[in-house]
């Protein structure tokens, strides 16, 4: 379920995964506030569908024991999450996913602008560097790793098929006859079009290559790539996607 590489997903959780959990009250409110200070984008889940809001914290009032969140885009949303007791929010912080849950949630008026104050959660989960979520992408209409490569004559782009994609890289099928992904190669520019979130622009470093085997029963190589200084824009961009894919995955 994890794997070396966000943006993030509702997680179900499994024994192991208990040593992830910060319960300290000291440890989730300063994890929070680098949160907020940070401004990183946040997707609450409300309901048992695919339906979510894009917010950010915009307070951490430890008196009351609440979070300050802003409102989303969506009035109907909006409605539907304050009638909710099961809201599930997800972000990452310095490319580590963290995840928690809360109970309650009201409407509150937050300098002069609608927000909303939820409980501070009782625990949150910090996953470890190494274990960002990867989701794999599509087979039937797969996404592709457009990889400019340089070129005295004239520029020339391959397109690479993706496998797998997470805050912290992509998993590719090596089997263009251009493209070398030798670990170590950097490639600069590389473009990912994610249906529905919008145009990923990234480097990368290969990190390893192996024989897999497709379910045709062929095998191929697939390449391990880690995106090297991925701005934080682009990163909030794929843990959107994450979440969207594996929350429709679980649907049933």
């Amino acid at each position: 379920m994890l794997d070396a590489s966000g943006l993030s997903c509702p997680s179900d959780l499994i024994p192991e995964e208990e040593n992830f959990r910060i319960r300290t009250k000291i440890d989730i409110l300063h994890i929070l506030r680098n949160v907020m200070r940070k401004n990183m984008l946040i997707t609450l889940y409300f309901d048992t569908t695919n339906r979510f809001i894009l917010t950010s914290v915009l307070d951490v009032e430890e008196n009351t024991d609440e979070i300050i969140i802003d409102y989303g885009a969506n009035p109907r949303y909006n409605r539907l999450a304050l009638t909710s007791t099961d809201l599930t929010f997800v972000t990452s912080l310095d490319r580590i996913k963290i995840e928690f849950k809360s109970t309650r949630i009201r409407k509150i008026e937050f300098e002069d602008r609608y927000a909303f104050a939820v409980k501070l959660p009782d625990y949150l989960i910090r996953f470890q560097r190494r274990n960002y979520f990867r989701i794999p992408t599509p087979i039937i209409v797969p996404i592709k790793c457009v990889i400019p490569i340089p070129n005295q004559a004239a520029p020339v782009k391959a397109e690479i098929t993706l496998i797998d994609i997470s805050c912290g890289g992509i998993g590719v099928i090596d089997h263009h006859p251009v493209i070398s992904f030798d670990p170590g190669i950097i490639y600069h520019h590389c473009q990912i079009n994610l249906p529905e979130i919008g145009n990923i622009i990234a480097t990368i470093q290969v990190k390893n290559t192996y024989e897999m085997m497709l379910r045709n029963g062929k095998t191929c190589k697939r390449a391990g790539c880690e995106f090297i200084n991925l701005p934080a824009e682009m990163e909030a961009m794929i843990q959107r996607y994450v979440t969207l894919k594996d929350q429709t995955r679980k649907t049933p």
